[in-house]
């Protein structure tokens, strides 16, 4: 079946809204805002405080919460309505998302112009999104209680979470186009390391979204070295490797040595298969039809380590909220370009 043209530039708007939810839950975790709306509420939830006794009332609930306490007491009602704001847009743009899918896509097998084998694969990108988002309210629910600030591990799960919708339906956008159209046949020893780097770019991103969500850049605002070490002596001490650590990890300095250490490593490895991969693609397949997706995958390998790196070095005192969005952002745009080779070609 050939698609509607209609179909795929709504299934097209899906995955570019997906893409800026996730940008915007960087800029509501990096801005501190993902606890200034203390309920869930899913239809009343939709409409912001619109009087000054209901912004009142909000700032009074955020005042019960442990983040107010130990990090933003004495905070103003201006200053919290900012941050206010970002999780609020998080929370719309999600809803929105839900309006700008659901009702079109009841249209379209309405009108037939959604077959069974689709309606299968966006069955995943509804069954995905729903996981989100219940996740995501139990991760907000982990910094309402005793720390201050959501649990680093389930925020890292929720970003997977996210990816997993935006990558199933960015999966249904490119089958939509060519799933009648040839596929670029490369070599099973190609198709392995295309593999191996998709499976270390999901672990990274996963150690990514723990680091962010331990601040951990904070601790080692240094590169090539970690604060004058190739690797902090802490990771050695078997003393520290225990379980307490891993989750009090606000409360020691070993987790974001360990994370740190790991999310570095994990980019030159990248890096380093990246590039040989790139070579190989070169050598073994007839460059000029995957040319330009290669470049494209090359630029933003390289971008999103020198991002990583001006990060890392710009970690003085706080996390720059511009260039860790830019970090997250490209890290996406990363998958994307992986994702893309991966659906355009064929093992032999």
């Amino acid at each position: 079946m050939k698609y509607n043209k209609v179909v795929i530039y709504w299934l097209l708007l899906g995955v570019v809204m997906v893409f800026f939810q996730i940008v915007i839950g960087g800029i509501t975790r990096l801005t501190g805002s993902g606890l200034s709306i203390t309920e869930w509420d899913i239809v009343m939830g939709t409409f912001p405080p619109l009087s000054s006794e209901s912004w009142l009332i909000e700032f009074d609930k955020y005042k019960l919460t442990p983040q107010y306490e130990k990090i933003n007491d004495g905070m103003s009602l201006s200053e919290f309505k900012w941050i206010y704001f970002w999780e609020y847009i998080h929370r719309l743009w999600a809803r929105l998302m839900g309006f700008v899918f659901l009702i079109p896509c009841i249209f379209f097998v309405v009108k037939r112009w959604i077959d069974l084998a689709l309606l299968k694969k966006l069955a995943l990108v509804i069954l995905s999104a729903m996981v989100a988002a219940t996740f995501g309210w139990i991760m907000v629910a982990s910094g309402l209680l005793e720390r201050p600030w959501v649990n680093a591990y389930k925020l890292a799960l929720h970003l997977c979470i996210g990816l997993l919708v935006y990558s199933t339906l960015f999966y249904c956008f490119i089958w939509s186009i060519y799933k009648d159209v040839y596929k670029h046949s490369i070599s099973n020893y190609l198709m392995g390391l295309i593999n191996i780097f998709l499976v270390f770019l999901i672990v990274q991103l996963f150690v990514g979204g723990v680091m962010s969500g331990m601040k951990a850049g904070l601790f080692y605002p240094t590169w090539p070295d970690m604060n004058g070490e190739v690797i902090p002596q802490i990771v050695f001490n078997a003393s520290e490797w225990n379980a307490d650590n891993f989750n009090n990890y606000d409360q020691n300095t070993f987790m974001p040595a360990l994370v740190q250490f790991i999310h570095r490593t994990l980019a030159y490895v990248l890096v380093l298969l990246g590039i040989y991969k790139f070579i190989k693609v070169k050598l073994e397949t007839n460059f000029m039809r995957l040319k330009s997706s290669y470049r494209v995958f090359l630029s933003l390998l390289i971008t999103q380590v020198v991002l990583g790196i001006i990060t890392v070095l710009m970690c003085k005192g706080t996390v720059p909220v511009t260039l860790g969005v830019l970090h997250q952002g490209v890290a996406v745009l990363l998958l994307t370009s992986v994702l893309y080779i991966k659906l355009r070609v064929t093992s032999k």
